[in-house]
């Protein structure tokens, strides 16, 4: 079983680390639509309806992951049980 989030990048602000500027922090927050007569995709309305919300904020030192994330671009997250 798994549990998808869909999120859109708020921030990519590069070099918060006071010892390495190599590293970027991302933030992403979950998508969210109301209906209030205003376009909107279906997709977003159900994943802020039925999917988990919040925040997920991270450190990436690996410049191909540093790459992959741009700001208010949307991504699919993926939560599956990991074993111990």
């Amino acid at each position: 079983m798994s549990v998808v989030c869909k999120m859109v990048c708020h921030g990519v602000p590069v070099g918060d680390s006071a010892t390495d500027d190599s590293v970027q922090t991302i933030e992403l927050g979950a998508v969210y639509e109301q209906d209030e007569g205003k376009r909107q995709l279906p997709e977003n309305a159900v994943f802020g309806k039925y999917t988990p919300w919040g925040t997920f904020k991270a450190g990436i030192a690996n410049p191909g992951a540093k790459q992959f994330f741009t700001l208010s671009k949307k991504y699919y997250v993926t939560f599956t049980e990991a074993p111990d």
